[in-house]
């Protein structure tokens, strides 16, 4: 795959799930403006996620929104995975239903699965890590996020009630 398939892979999961939003519920996809390394990829991930959660964060409080957060999941540096099967094997109840309703409740499952599975699946990706995220009450979720071979951090939020 060449970096300019890996363009079209981000777009076409910007496509599927949307560009970065504050919009708290529903999905987005985030890229990092500056080289991360695997150090900085837990930092990255929450930083998109308490800008998806928007004014929400503040107004909830943001113990209520750090109390879930969680890695669930390490795909290992340089190693090839399947990020559907890897979605489907969470142990996490929450995290597990969240990852499920991420396609299933997609108007075209099979294409957000293609789209996900193009960068997160893609061998210019390294350490995948998947979080548990949400309120603690009402709201749920799951995040993804890896690095790209460029050194740029890539991040699904998707937050639902």
């Amino acid at each position: 795959m060449s970096s300019d398939d890996l363009t079209k892979a981000i777009q076409g999961l910007e496509n599927f799930f949307g560009k970065p939003s504050q919009k708290t519920l529903g999905a987005a996809v985030f890229q990092s403006d500056t080289a991360i390394g695997i150090e900085q990829l837990d930092e990255f991930a929450k930083s998109k996620y308490k800008y998806f959660a928007g004014d929400a964060w503040e107004s909830l409080g943001e113990e209520n929104w750090t109390k879930t957060w969680g890695l669930v999941y390490r795909r290992a540096d340089e190693v090839s995975g399947d990020i559907l099967v890897e979605l489907r094997d969470l142990k996490d109840a929450a995290t597990a239903l969240a990852a499920s309703q991420l396609t299933e409740n997609h108007d075209d499952p099979q294409g957000a699965e293609g789209a996900l599975k193009g960068v997160f699946d893609s061998p210019h990706i390294r350490c995948v890590s998947i979080y548990r995220i949400g309120d603690s009450e009402a709201i749920t979720g799951v995040l993804l996020a890896g690095i790209l071979d460029s050194e740029r951090g890539v991040a699904v939020v998707y937050l639902m009630d």
